[in-house]
């Protein structure tokens, strides 16, 4: 089944987790549902709290229900603005409008403490280095890391970065979401270090860690980086003109 099909005539999902990460479970209404080989089912809804894979984030997995039907969703895709659920009918048939979902919070929670160590990290390691540092990608499932590009630091500075982190982490600092436009996104965040890879869009949502420079992303965070609790430096891998840190929280 083409995605292409599936989305076709279909407006943008209202994204729920972009409003409040906490959400576990909603209400919606189906908008399509097509059924695949061996039950398999992909189901597009009005509006979603389940995050697709993207941005270095792992989907979201869970179970989309009815009195009369279930749905265990094992993949959330996106395509023009609009969330994709695929997985297995694992009971009913998929023909009522009004229905509920519920994400699997331990592996949800589990990737807004690494997203929001992410961006910790990458304002701790411009800290100690002096510089500023570009991203080319990250990877919030197993293995966790982030890629950066550039000269790769010292084993010393990589664990100040951590110490400095987690010292941070100790004493607490809010996580703030905005949504903005171009231009003042250009105007606020031209340092950031994922600046180079975003596409033109309308407006960008901005994260901003209390006393530390604002991220666009689409992510999902925490309320507040005590919720991390502690970042663990796993490895480094080094290639020509980049590197990537592995890390973990715990």
């Amino acid at each position: 089944m083409k995605l292409e099909e599936v989305v076709e005539a279909i407006p943008r999902t209202e994204l729920l987790y972009l409003e409040d990460s906490y959400l576990r479970r909603f209400e919606g209404r189906v908008f399509r549902a097509v059924l695949g080989k061996k039950r398999s089912a992909y189901v597009v809804l009005d509006r979603t709290i389940f995050h697709p894979k993207s941005g270095g984030q792992p989907s979201d997995r869970g179970l989309i229900s009815s009195p009369k039907f279930k749905v265990q969703v094992r993949k959330v895709m996106t395509m023009r603005g609009i969330i994709v659920h695929w997985g297995k009918l694992i009971e009913g048939a998929v023909d009522e409008e009004s229905v509920v979902g519920e994400i699997d919070w331990d592996s949800r929670y589990l990737y807004m403490r690494r997203h929001t160590a992410a961006h910790l990290l990458d304002y701790c390691l411009s800290q100690v280095t002096g510089k500023t540092v570009e991203t080319f990608d990250s990877w919030l499932g197993e293995a966790c890391y982030v890629g950066y590009k550039g000269e790769t630091p010292s084993t010393a500075s990589l664990k100040e970065a951590i110490e400095l982190g987690n010292r941070m982490i100790v004493r607490g600092a809010s996580v703030k979401t905005e949504s903005v436009s171009r231009e003042e996104l250009v105007r606020r965040v031209l340092n950031a270090p994922n600046i180079y890879r975003l596409p033109p869009l309308p407006s960008y949502r901005l994260v901003t860690i209390e006393r530390c420079d604002p991220i666009p992303c689409a992510g999902t965070h925490l309320k507040n980086i005590k919720e991390v609790s502690f970042i663990v430096l796993k490895g480094v891998e080094v290639a020509e003109g980049k590197f990537r840190v592995y890390y973990d929280v715990r």
